[in-house]
């Protein structure tokens, strides 16, 4: 007897393979979701040049926030200075009675003014009430009160204070 070959009298397909896209689509999905949620978890936070940020034994993960940044000479809302500082110090005319900075309530209050239209025009973001405070750890307690008086005059109440971690 004769044995019949499987391939004969079959047609032969060709050797061309088509490239299975969906799979592989799926696969850098994945990879990029999760690129970007490992990069999400953290506020970037970069102090001046020549500021020493305080250690502390810190618990809560770091936040996007308005960052308020006071070094020896300014003090500087997400990077961009706004009041003019000497030493450490506020200049007796900017400082109200109730220990707010003219010059600092101003441009916190023009933050608050810009997160309020954003929140309007999109209804997914909230107006946010934090704030991150970056300072030299030389900075005194009274510059620190006026920075926080001003904010909270301006409806940022929930404070954080930026540290490094001491091990």
């Amino acid at each position: 007897m004769a044995r019949l070959s499987p391939f004969k009298g079959k047609h032969h397909q060709s050797e061309e393979m088509a490239l299975q896209i969906t799979s592989m689509a799926d696969i850098f999905v994945i990879i990029l979701v999760f690129l970007l949620k490992s990069y999400a978890t953290g506020a970037t936070v970069s102090p001046a040049a020549g500021m020493t940020l305080p250690q502390a034994q810190a618990g809560d993960q770091s936040v996007e926030a308005v960052k308020v940044e006071v070094t020896r000479d300014a003090v500087q809302v997400d990077g961009l200075p706004v009041v003019k500082l000497k030493d450490f110090a506020f200049e007796a005319t900017d400082v109200q009675q109730n220990g707010v900075s003219t010059a600092l309530s101003k441009a916190l209050e023009l933050q608050r003014k810009r997160q309020v239209q954003i929140a309007q025009a999109n209804s997914s973001v909230k107006v946010d009430a934090r704030i991150l405070v970056m300072s030299d750890q030389k900075t005194p307690y009274s510059t620190l009160k006026s920075v926080l008086a001003s904010a909270a005059t301006n409806g940022y109440t929930d404070f954080k204070l930026a540290v490094v971690r001491g091990d």
